[in-house]
């Protein structure tokens, strides 16, 4: 009898044993099983693939860290602007995770916007997009203002190297030579938006590199046509004859006859200088042009200029004091048939200076 209670209670013993080695080894299954699915689960998080975009702009290439946020260059923005914006927008994150916040935002269609707050303070937003069971980053990036771009009809601008379709852009007149109608040279504009950074904007006609002047705190740049040298000499020399007769026309030195021949009919400037009183001006015997200059000489075809020119319009009589008019105006003129031909005329500062 005594035999038979050890026997049975070694067997017992052992088989608590077994179930407790059993009960060991499903336990640390579990606990395996279960730190994966958190693991899993972290790595499936917002907060997750919003802090693996950040690390990946301080260590990734441009294409990388675009694949990852699901950037795609599209028309005008390059690949290079926005990873240039990206990385500008997450380049103060901390790597500290106690310092960040994270509050979700509204449904953004098949979206959700999300906010990363720094020190409790709110600095970068993000968008967030369901992906094959976890979540697509991406900064919330503020583009710049729409670029206005400007060339003459026929010159092909190209923005960050897209070049700029003629037909959705605006046509009309080149400025100061609507009154030509029909015949007026035309310039073609474009408003040029989904920007991350100043684009880079060239422009070519034939093959030939044209000037483009800039300004990008206003948001835009005009084209003008292929350097021209001769044309630039003959306009400029053309626009300084017609400045110095519009000034002696208004001082009674030319008869509106003489200047008629340099404007161009029926245009506003031709019609008020046709019925202009020009008998203000004191008696002189001379006048003259102190200071000349012409300058801003630039071609919108290759037969239409513009350009600013001036002079101290200086009206002289013997035993008087010189009268002295600074003067200033800006021209637009055509060539036809073999001569030049005024369009429009803006007059600038034209008061009498102080006696010296």
């Amino acid at each position: 009898m005594e035999k038979t209670t050890k026997r049975y209670a070694l067997s017992f013993g052992r088989m608590l044993a077994g179930w407790a080695a059993l009960l060991a080894v499903a336990g640390g299954v579990l606990l395996t099983l279960l730190w994966g699915a958190l693991e899993q689960y972290e790595l499936s998080t917002p907060e997750h693939a919003i802090l693996s975009l950040v690390e990946l702009a301080r260590s990734a290439d441009d294409q990388t860290l675009a694949d990852a946020a699901g950037f795609v260059p599209e028309g005008v923005a390059t690949l290079e602007s926005w990873a240039g914006a990206a990385r500008a927008a997450l380049a103060d994150i901390p790597g500290d995770r106690d310092r960040l916040a994270f509050v979700k935002g509204d449904k953004q269609g098949d979206a959700v916007g999300y906010a990363l707050a720094v020190d409790g303070k709110v600095t970068t937003r993000f968008t967030l997009t369901a992906v094959n069971g976890g979540w697509q980053a991406a900064p919330a990036l503020t583009t710049l203002p729409a670029y206005t771009v400007t060339a003459p009809a026929g010159v092909t601008m190209r923005v960050n190297g897209v070049a700029l379709d003629a037909a959705a852009g605006t046509d009309s007149p080149a400025d100061g030579f609507a009154d030509m109608g029909d015949a007026a040279p035309r310039v073609v504009s474009w408003t040029v938006d989904g920007l991350y950074a100043a684009p880079q904007i060239t422009a070519e006609q034939d093959g030939a590199v044209c000037p483009v002047t800039r300004d990008d705190k206003k948001h835009s740049a005009a084209a003008g046509m292929p350097e021209d040298e001769a044309g630039r000499a003959e306009a400029a020399a053309f626009l300084e004859q017609a400045a110095k007769q519009y000034a002696q026309f208004i001082s009674e030195d030319v008869s509106f006859s003489q200047l008629a021949r340099i404007l161009y009919p029926d245009t506003a400037l031709y019609k008020g200088l046709r019925g202009y009183y020009v008998g203000w001006y004191v008696t002189h015997t001379g006048v003259r042009f102190d200071d000349l200059k012409v300058e801003n000489v630039a071609a919108v075809s290759p037969d239409a200029w513009t350009g600013d020119v001036s002079f101290t319009f200086v009206v002289t009589k013997p035993g008087l004091e010189d009268r002295k008019y600074p003067s200033q105006y800006h021209i637009a003129a055509v060539r036809q048939d073999g001569g030049w031909k005024v369009v429009s005329l803006d007059v600038g500062a034209q008061e009498e200076q102080a006696a010296e």
